[in-house]
């Protein structure tokens, strides 16, 4: 119905809407003495035995439609369209032949009936080959999804798996930004501090020297703690309170003191007999020139006063500035 509904015949009649027109024709032919079925019968058996089959059959047809009970008609047509290998339709043909009074002979019947039991036979086979076929592509098809969906899986735990890389390698970079930002929030922090001037007292009244670290051991310390931080041959830190800070951390390594040897020092009953001056190297500051010359890193600002022309009362060394090393009362 549904193919019906589509289907909409609204064409308009040629003629008057009559029926009947194919015994009308019938009749006209015989009226016009014309044997219609015969020609046509004639030469639809003529274009069979030159082989063209297919005009032969529309022969035969227009002849049936003229005369539907015509059995010799029938029995040529079941005969051509069993050359075309129309095998269904032709044994109905020989069916209607035999029907209206035809004798079918018994070997057309037979081959007919073998070759369309051969023919079912083979598209029945044909069918089965392809629901074999069918279900071989289906049972590939779920192998393929199946392994597509442990590949996938194995895809996810693997990306899982980098995620988790990814995401401890973010924990430990920003564990060690957050390190480095307070290592270097600190050593800012001691290089700013470190250019104000503090009293001995308030320094070792804040932080106290261990008593196992040497005064020479924590100015040699400071100065190399200095130069580490990259502050050059200019240096801001003031010796007491590099002092401080060194005696503090006692785990740092003292290195070796790199400041120009003490030519010679002889106490007397008024003081200690010194060079005249010396020559600033790397690593020199005020602290430590005190503790190699006097023994002590405390009497720095004697020697930063006894230079007013070349510190101007700062404590920034330069290479090879010389210092006058003034002599002091025990």
């Amino acid at each position: 119905m549904s193919n019906l509904s589509v289907l909409a015949f609204d064409e308009i009649p040629r003629g008057h809407g009559g029926r009947g027109a194919t015994e009308q024709i019938a009749r006209l032919l015989d009226s016009s003495e014309i044997d219609a079925p015969s020609s046509l019968y004639d030469e639809a058996l003529a274009l069979a035995k030159e082989g063209r089959f297919a005009p032969s059959t529309d022969r035969l047809r227009m002849l049936l439609t003229l005369d539907p009970i015509d059995s010799d008609a029938s029995l040529l047509l079941g005969k051509v369209l069993a050359a075309r290998g129309q095998w269904q339709e032709a044994l109905q043909r020989l069916d209607n032949a035999g029907a209206n009074g035809a004798a079918i002979p018994s070997t057309l019947r037979e081959r007919v009936e073998n070759a369309l039991r051969n023919q079912i036979q083979d598209a029945e086979e044909h069918r089965l080959r392809l629901a074999s076929r069918e279900r071989s592509e289906i049972r590939n098809l779920r192998g393929e999804a199946k392994r597509l969906r442990s590949d996938n899986a194995i895809l996810d735990s693997q990306v899982q798996a980098l995620y988790k890389r990814v995401r401890l390698w973010s924990s430990a970079t920003a564990l060690v930004s957050g390190c480095a930002a307070a290592l270097l929030l600190v050593a800012i922090v001691s290089g700013g501090s470190s250019t104000a001037e503090t009293t001995l007292p308030q320094i070792a009244e804040a932080a106290p020297i261990a008593p196992q670290v040497s005064d020479k051991a924590v100015a040699d310390a400071a100065t190399m703690s200095a130069t580490s931080y990259g502050y050059g041959v200019e240096t801001t830190a003031t010796p007491v309170e590099t002092t401080a800070a060194v005696a503090a951390t006692p785990s740092i390594e003292t290195p070796a003191v790199t400041s120009a040897p003490v030519e010679s020092i002889e106490t007397t009953a008024t003081g200690i007999d010194l060079p005249t001056s010396h020559t600033v190297v790397s690593g020199d500051t005020l602290g430590s020139i005190a503790l190699n010359y006097y023994g002590k890193s405390s009497k720095w600002r004697n020697i930063r006063d006894a230079n007013p022309s070349a510190l101007g009362g700062s404590i920034k060394l330069s290479l090879g500035m010389e210092l006058n090393i003034p002599q002091i009362a025990e």
